[in-house]
């Protein structure tokens, strides 16, 4: 079981990377090194918000595909 949630973990921060990376890639840096506006006009927060929210989601559907193999890959060994 341990595994299991190293391994949801570590999924939920690659999904946030990959969706942060997606979110940010537009972003505009003022002199001062902070971001001032991101992709479709969204604030910093506002990426890091949508980006946390795209996160859950493909969450669920890897994990949703995940149980789904599973119960395939069990019921095909029986």
């Amino acid at each position: 079981m341990p595994a299991v949630l190293v391994g949801a973990v570590s999924l939920l921060f690659a999904d946030w990377l990959l969706a942060a990376a997606i979110l940010g890639s537009d972003c505009v840096v003022a002199d001062g090194g902070n971001l001032t506006e991101c992709g479709g006009g969204f604030s910093e927060e506002e990426t890091s918000a949508v980006s946390g929210l795209a996160t859950m989601a493909m969450f669920v559907l890897q994990a949703g595909v995940g149980i789904l193999v599973a119960r395939r890959v069990r019921a095909g060994l029986r």
